[in-house]
């Protein structure tokens, strides 16, 4: 039978300037395609003739096929987006009706959750905070019709579910199948760039050879070691989230990372590049933020460098060999930091390694990124800084501490040894922090400010990681109650100077910034519910210390794109039980009959005059004529609050920051001041 014909060309046909067939339904140059075949022009010929009903089966069967396939694929990424979404922030409810407690079987601190889903976390450890608070919600008295203890549960169970368990996002099959080639000009960029990057981890992280850098870059399916590809597409996706926020070309890396991680290799075969990759996803990586997924990362890099000797003498070149001891004392500084947190043993112990020879004094000097090029975008200025060689030494000082301390927590030793450990640590701080600040004093004469900045958040850092290992050490010794408050208190007054990204390398490790805050506030957070000494001025000051870890979080969604809606999330939490503390002061001061107490500054010179003389001793070495406060003016600018906090009552400031300390414990909490100049950003 003839095939009917066109009076015009199809509108492809046409277009593409091509001799056209003419024929119905489909011109022969549409017949290979499964496009359709139009002639709009032809308004006679615009209806085809009744269709063959097989034909009509067996060749729309394909385009059908293919477009139901990208409907589910679509459907299925919203599905997921919206669970990630889920998972991370509860909202708020608006309506007036009030929600029902969530069953036992719904709540991750449950019994049927711990048991099917929960990760074991040892007897002592820094997050017991999960079951107290728990049981303190239920006491604490609010307004008819409100809400906010079941809001602090829910948020409770939030904090458990991202302490407990680990949950690695899975790639789609579409997104898998091969590496994400850039062109030669946009590659050769990256390679240059990832030079003046890479200097900031001298010298725990080295690159590989120009040769296998570039087949990193341009055939990464072919790289024998497969960590080189993880390690550098990670550090690019790094600085392009940092500088321009989520995009399609941060997807394309961060596939790429996803894709080398699979080679199981990695974790399976000891060598130096799968130790210097799974080590800098551990403590940098954003993406593998969450704690256990960290902790894991740690104990597959911990048991290489055992297998590979790292701590042990080699017939290596000097360099290699010294290069070689520095990841390996970062790798033990970091386990005994996470053996705290989560009161498991240490993959490293210090009885076996605490002896193991420290890298050389002039190899140590290589570690200053806080003079390098790309982290300040000037060079020279300060020439030859001992302050991150200093903080090195100091920190692993920290960590042989840290494995005493984890080790006396889990066998529960006698009060003398909790004392000794004690005086070791209270020796060390005051050791460390008056050598870094007098390296500070004489290097910021010569360094720009974000030099400065950086050099005073690794004080800030040390400081709060010594204040965190102290309030655990006190943890039920009620004879050091006081001591432990105040801890607490110093702690998240520490915070504002510690608003930090990747980018900075003295500032540990990511889940650490985020999770650790948690408990000083529940320190402080408990006192406000059940205070030792009951005073309104100490109590407010508490309460502005709350408000103070909210707008941490807040600031942290402007530093850690990668993480913005997770530290959206937390920032939620702690707004909860800001609310929850605001409503039981409230009450408990409707219900009050007595006289309001004594001016402020009186009352806490009466109560405080003694006390201070010993806390002075303690926690305070001498500055010198340095002031400190002019550093917090250093930190990230203003940003504009795109999701309010739920019924939360912003504090101004209580007070200036004094920049004299002998002023600081005079007035003894004056330093508790608070700049609410953070506004969040929600992913």
């Amino acid at each position: 039978m003839e095939s009917r014909l066109a009076r015009f060309a199809c509108d492809f046909c046409r277009h593409k300037k091509l001799k056209c067939s003419r024929q119905l339904p489909k011109c022969s140059n549409c017949k290979p395609w499964p496009s359709s075949c139009n002639y709009l022009r032809d308004k006679s010929s615009s209806t085809p003739p009744a269709p063959n009903p097989i034909s009509q089966v067996l060749e729309p069967q394909s385009i059908f096929d293919a477009r139901l396939q990208r409907l589910e694929n679509t459907v299925q990424q919203l599905a997921d987006s919206v669970d990630r979404v889920l998972q991370a922030i509860r909202p708020v409810s608006s309506g007036k009706g009030t929600r029902k407690r969530p069953s036992s079987t719904q709540c991750p601190i449950s019994q049927n959750t711990i048991s099917d889903s929960s990760l074991y976390i040892g007897p002592s450890n820094s997050f017991s905070f999960l079951t107290e608070a728990s049981a303190k919600i239920d006491s604490i008295a609010q307004p008819v019709g409100h809400d906010t203890r079941q809001s602090a549960h829910s948020e409770l169970q939030y904090l458990s579910s991202s302490l407990t368990t680990a949950h690695v996002e899975q790639q789609k099959k579409e997104d898998s199948a091969s590496f994400f080639i850039p062109s030669s000009a946009t590659g050769y960029r990256l390679i240059s760039q990832i030079f003046g990057y890479a200097e900031l981890g001298e010298p725990f992280f080295i690159l590989p050879p120009e040769d296998i850098l570039r087949q990193v870059v341009f055939e990464p399916q072919n790289v024998r070691e497969k960590a080189w590809v993880v390690f550098f597409n990670y550090m690019i996706l790094s600085v392009i989230s940092n500088e321009n926020g989520e995009s399609d070309e941060t997807t394309r890396f961060r596939r790429n990372m996803q894709l080398a991680l699979n080679d199981s290799s990695i974790f399976l075969e000891p060598r130096h590049a799968n130790v210097q990759a799974l080590a800098f996803l551990a403590m940098h990586g954003e993406d593998y933020a969450a704690p256990n997924l960290s902790w894991m990362l740690l104990g597959h890099a911990c048991r290489q460098a055992e297998a590979l000797g790292m701590h042990s003498p080699t017939h290596q070149a000097p360099e290699h060999r010294q290069q070689r001891l520095c990841l390996f004392w970062l790798l033990f500084l970091i386990d005994k930091s996470c053996s705290l947190a989560f009161g498991r043993p240490a993959f490293l112990p210090t009885a076996l390694y605490e002896n193991v020879p420290l890298p050389d004094q002039n190899f140590i000097l290589k570690f200053n990124p806080h003079e390098r090029a790309a982290f300040g975008g000037q060079q020279g200025a300060s020439k030859g800084s001992r302050f991150g060689a200093e903080v090195l030494i100091r920190s692993i000082q920290w960590a042989k501490l840290a494995g005493v301390l984890s080790d006396l927590l889990s066998t529960g030793n006698s009060s003398n040894a909790r004392v000794e450990i004690r005086s070791e640590l209270e020796k060390w701080h005051l050791e460390t922090e008056r050598a870094l600040t007098e390296i500070l004093r004489v290097e910021s004469v010569s360094a720009d400010a974000s030099q400065t900045r950086e050099m005073y958040l690794g004080i800030s850092s040390i400081r709060f990681q010594y204040l965190h290992s102290l309030i655990l050490l006190l943890k039920g010794d009620e004879s050091s109650s006081a001591l432990r408050l105040f801890s607490a208190r110093e702690a998240i007054s520490t915070l504002s100077s510690m608003v930090s990204n990747w980018s900075s390398v003295y500032n540990g490790v990511v889940w650490q910034l985020l999770y650790c805050p948690f408990t000083p506030f529940f320190v402080v957070f408990d006192n406000i519910i059940h205070p030792q000494n009951y005073h309104t001025s100490t109590i407010e000051q508490d309460l502005g210390l709350l408000s103070a870890t909210v707008n941490y979080f807040r600031a942290m969604q402007s530093q850690m794109r990668l993480l913005a809606t997770v530290c959206s999330r937390l920032e939620h939490t702690a707004s909860i039980f800001l609310k929850l503390a605001q409503n039981h002061v409230s009450y408990r001061a409707s219900t009050k009959t007595a006289a309001p107490p004594a001016p402020y500054k009186q009352t806490l010179g009466n109560q405080n005059h003694s006390h201070s003389q010993t806390l002075a001793d303690l926690m305070d070495p001498d500055v010198g004529d340095l002031n400190v406060a002019n550093y917090v003016e250093w930190l990230p600018a203003d940003m504009d609050t795109t999701w309010p906090l739920p019924e939360v009552e912003r504090h101004e400031p209580v007070s200036s920051r004094p920049s004299d300390r002998g002023q600081m414990l005079g007035n003894m909490f004056d330093w508790f001041s608070w700049d609410s100049y953070y506004a969040g950003t929600l992913a």
